[in-house]
């Protein structure tokens, strides 16, 4: 997918990002509150995407520090798991990517309590549509 500029394709990624990793992981889970914290550092960034992401193993888990580090043993393990798939049929085109890079010699992990990640490179320009969705197309409210 190219970087999106107009309402459709915010919508489409939307569609996309709710299908592949919203609805797979609810509100609270680790896994969740990782990728909410890694958005919300690409937009302080100024929609900029680092090499890597380092947070406290603190801030992403809300159990005893027993089992923090079983958590993030399983939010990375599901984060490992998580790929795309990107199709367009009318081109005959299909792309799988995985989520995480596992090609660097930094690695996604957590050692002495800091946890690390690693995107994909091939999916920055999706991140970057993935930061920016609550600005550009505001997420619809249920009528309540």
């Amino acid at each position: 997918m190219r970087l999106a500029y107009d309402e459709a394709d915010f919508k489409l990624v939307r569609t996309h990002w709710n299908r592949n990793f919203v609805r797979k992981f609810p509100p609270g889970e680790p896994v969740h509150r990782l990728m909410v914290r890694v958005l919300h550092q690409i937009r302080a960034d100024g929609y900029v995407i680092r090499e890597y992401y380092l947070f406290p193993l603190e801030e992403v888990t809300t159990l005893g520090a027993d089992t923090r580090e079983e958590q993030m043993y399983c939010a990375l393990h599901q984060l490992d798991a998580v790929m795309f798939r990107f199709e367009a049929p009318a081109l005959r085109q299909y792309h799988v990517r995985r989520l995480l890079d596992d090609t660097k010699d930094r690695q996604t992990g957590c050692v002495d309590g800091v946890v690390t990640l690693l995107f994909n490179p091939a999916l920055r320009n999706y991140l970057l549509n993935v930061a920016q969705l609550d600005e550009v197309l505001p997420a619809p409210r249920s009528a309540s």
